[in-house]
C-alpha cells in the first residue's frame, strides 16, 4: 500500500469539519478523536499557537489525519527539544483537559500501515525528532511494539528510533454483563464494595426517594454543568487547591463549546441523583458508539451522618442507568484511584508513547531511565525481602524471591513517567 504523507496548514473550519467526519465515519475513532472533540480544542488553543494537520493518502484518497502542535520537551530533564504533540500542546494549561484514547484518525483496515508512515514522516520529513502521543488507545500500543521490534532488526528498519511507553490502566464496567445479572450491578462487585453501596442507598433513601435524572435539554445540560462546577470546585478548595475543571477559563470555554455541540448528537450526558429532593451529586460522561466514558462529577459531602458515600451512590445508579439505556460499557478512564478499581469490572490499557529520532542524548535518557527502573525494581524487592525477613525466625537470603529480576528493556520503559 503506498501512503503519502503531507504537513499542511489548517484549511478553513468548515472544510476540515467536512473531511474530519468524513474519514470518522470510515474509522475506529473514539470520542476524544472525534471531531465533536477535536473541533473544541482547536476552538479554545491561543492564538500564538500554530496547529498543523497531517494527513495520509492513499491513490488519492485521505486514509489518515492528526492535528499536531510543535512544542518543547525535555531530554535529560533539562535539555530542551522540540516535539511534535499530536493533540496536545505540552502546555500543562491546556493539556489538563485530559485527552484520553488518543491517537491518528486512520481507515479502518489499514492503521498499523498508515500510522507507522504518519509517525516516520514527523520524524525524519521534519526538523522535529520526537513525537508524543499521550494516553494512547490500544492500537497504538501495537505501533510502538512494531517500531520496537524493528529497532532490534536492523536489516528489517528504513529508520532508527527509540520509543519510551508508558502504561496506564483504564477502568469499566461492561454494562452487558449488567443487564445479564439476574440482580443487576452490584453482585458484580466485592461484598465489601456492595454493603458500603446498599448501607449508602438506605441512608440516602430515608431521606425521600432516591432518583438518577439525566438533563433533556442543552439549557437543562447547562445548569446540571453549572450545580456540578460548583460542587467540584467545593470540594477541591477543601482540600486547599483550586480546580482546574470549576476555574479554569480555557476549561470552562471548552466544556461549554462541548454540550453546545455535541449534547443533541446524543455524545454529552449529564446526571442528576437527588434523595428527598436534595442533590447527592452530578456526573458528567462522554458517549461515543455506546461507549459511557466518565468525564467528571460534583458530589455533595456531608448530606449523611453515616454512610456518606455520594462518589459510589453516583456511579452505581449512573452504571445501572446506561445497561438500562443499551450502552456496552461503562468507562471510569485512565487514572489509580481505590473507588475506579472497586466499582470496575474489568480493565484495559492504554499508553503515553515518546518516539524520538535515534541519537547521542536520546540513548543517554533511555539508558538513564532504564536504570531508574532497575533501581525502582530493586528497592521494591528489597522491601519485600525485609518483609518477609520481619515473618520468619531466621531469615536468610532465600526470603529474596527473584520476581521478575529478568525484566526485558521494553517492560522497564513501560514503568516509567513520562
Amino acid at each position: 500500500m503506498q501512503i503519502n504523507v503531507t504537513l499542511e496548514m489548517l484549511p478553513a473550519r468548515s472544510v476540515l469539519e467536512a473531511r474530519w467526519r468524513e474519514l470518522e465515519a470510515r474509522s475506529n475513532a473514539s470520542f476524544y478523536t472525534s471531531w465533536s472533540w477535536i473541533g473544541c480544542w482547536l476552538h479554545v488553543l491561543p492564538s500564538d499557537l500554530s496547529p498543523q494537520l497531517l494527513v495520509a493518502r492513499h491513490a488519492g484518497r485521505i486514509v489518515g489525519m492528526g492535528i499536531v502542535v510543535r512544542g518543547k520537551a525535555k531530554l535529560l530533564q533539562v535539555i530542551p527539544v522540540p516535539c511534535w504533540y499530536l493533540h496536545a500542546t505540552g502546555q500543562e494549561s491546556i493539556d489538563e483537559l485530559t485527552i484520553e484514547y488518543n491517537g491518528f484518525l486512520v481507515e479502518r483496515g489499514h492503521e498499523i500501515d498508515v500510522k507507522t508512515t504518519m509517525v516516520d514522516h514527523l520524524l525524519h520529513q521534519t526538523e522535529v525528532g520526537r513525537v508524543e502521543i499521550k494516553l494512547a488507545s490500544r492500537q497504538l500500543d501495537l505501533l510502538a511494539r512494531r517500531v520496537s521490534h524493528k529497532q532490534t532488526q536492523p536489516q528489517k528498519a528504513a529508520r532508527n528510533v527509540i520509543v519510551r511507553s508508558t502504561g496506564f490502566t483504564s477502568y469499566m464496567v461492561n454494562l452487558a454483563h449488567v443487564r445479564a445479572s439476574a440482580n443487576g450491578y452490584l453482585p458484580l462487585l466485592s461484598s465489601n464494595t456492595r454493603s458500603q453501596i446498599r448501607r449508602s442507598i438506605a441512608a440516602y433513601k430515608a431521606l425521600g426517594e432516591l432518583t438518577v435524572e439525566e438533563a433533556r435539554t442543552p439549557q437543562q445540560a447547562q445548569a446540571f454543568m453549572a450545580e456540578l462546577r460548583k460542587l467540584h470546585g467545593q470540594t477541591w478548595l477543601g482540600r486547599g487547591e483550586r480546580s482546574g475543571f470549576s476555574f479554569s477559563p480555557t476549561a470552562l470555554q471548552f466544556h461549554d463549546q462541548l454540550i453546545e455541540h455535541g449534547f443533541e448528537r446524543g455524545e454529552i450526558q449529564l446526571l442528576r441523583v437527588s434523595a428527598g429532593g436534595q442533590d447527592v451529586g452530578y456526573l458528567y460522561n462522554l458517549i461515543h458508539q455506546g461507549h459511557v466514558v466518565y468525564y467528571q462529577s460534583g458530589l455533595r459531602y456531608g448530606v449523611l451522618d453515616k454512610h456518606d458515600r455520594p462518589g459510589l451512590v453516583c456511579h452505581s445508579l449512573a452504571i445501572e442507568h446506561n445497561a438500562r439505556a443499551g450502552h456496552h460499557c461503562y468507562d471510569f478512564a485512565a487514572g489509580n484511584y481505590r473507588y475506579k478499581d472497586s466499582l470496575s469490572t474489568h480493565r484495559e490499557p492504554q499508553s503515553t508513547h515518546v518516539f524520538q529520532r535515534d541519537g547521542v542524548l536520546p540513548r543517554l535518557d533511555r539508558d538513564l531511565r532504564i536504570l531508574k527502573a532497575q533501581w525502582r525494581q530493586w528497592r521494591e524487592h528489597l522491601k519485600l525481602w525485609r518483609k518477609r525477613a520481619a515473618q520468619t525466625v531466621t531469615p536468610t537470603l532465600l526470603a529474596l524471591t527473584p520476581i521478575g529480576l529478568d525484566i526485558d528493556c521494553i517492560s522497564l520503559l513501560q514503568v516509567l513517567p513520562p
